[in-house]
């Protein structure tokens, strides 16, 4: 099973109040919204996961690419 990074935890809990509150309330269009947002955090969270593993051991890999296999096996790749 793949690590549940802060993120998704703060997703998850986020939806399901929304859900509580405004079921059937939101539009077609605030959904899209939701849902770029949520595309655009995960991707800065694994732009900083990826780019803190290769601070991390860049002298010992060179490259950023064992960061990207790193993250991927980790929290389970594209999300």
């Amino acid at each position: 099973m793949k690590k549940e990074t802060a993120l998704d935890f703060y997703i998850i809990g986020l939806v399901n109040i929304l859900e509580d509150k405004v079921l059937n309330k939101i539009t077609d269009e605030q959904n899209n919204k939701i849902a770029i947002l949520e595309k655009q955090a995960k991707e800065m969270e694994k732009e900083q996961i990826v780019d803190a593993h290769y601070q991390g051991y860049r002298r010992a890999i060179g490259t950023t690419e064992v960061s990207e296999e790193y993250y991927n096996e980790t929290y389970g790749g594209n999300k």
